[in-house]
């Protein structure tokens, strides 16, 4: 069984246009069968923000679609007055195609959202050595 710990994202976001994971983890997080994503939101401003993070793959990492038809992160509440620990998982990889590319899209939304995130991505594929 293979596994891995990244981090996938770690910085201040502001405004509602997505943003993607780290350039270069494309290939690795597409290598698991089984994407986990959790994290952090801090410092949050704004009114009412929400989180929202999408597993996206793709076969030649020049055209991407959802992994699943759900964001495994779905307009998550995010506190202004603590941080705010989130956690999601993209699904049974039987129930879709898999892609040998991976990346996550990351935004915001509400009035004036912005706050420091770090997330992480664990993947497991059992048949992968």
């Amino acid at each position: 069984m293979y596994v891995f710990h990244e981090l996938v994202w770690d910085g201040y976001l502001s405004g509602s246009a997505a943003v993607y994971s780290k350039m270069g983890l494309e290939e690795l997080l597409g290598r698991a069968d089984k994407l986990s994503v959790s994290g952090y939101a801090a410092g949050m401003l704004g009114t009412t923000p929400t989180l929202t993070v999408q597993v996206e793959q793709s076969f030649d990492q020049a055209r991407w679609m959802p992994r699943n038809a759900q964001a495994e992160i779905n307009a998550l509440a995010l506190s202004t007055t603590t941080d705010t620990n989130f956690a999601g998982q993209d699904g049974d990889p039987t129930a879709r195609p898999g892609a040998p590319y991976a990346r996550l899209r990351i935004s915001l939304a509400g009035a004036n959202a912005a706050g420091q995130l770090r997330i992480w991505v664990t993947g497991t594929d059992p048949d992968f050595e």
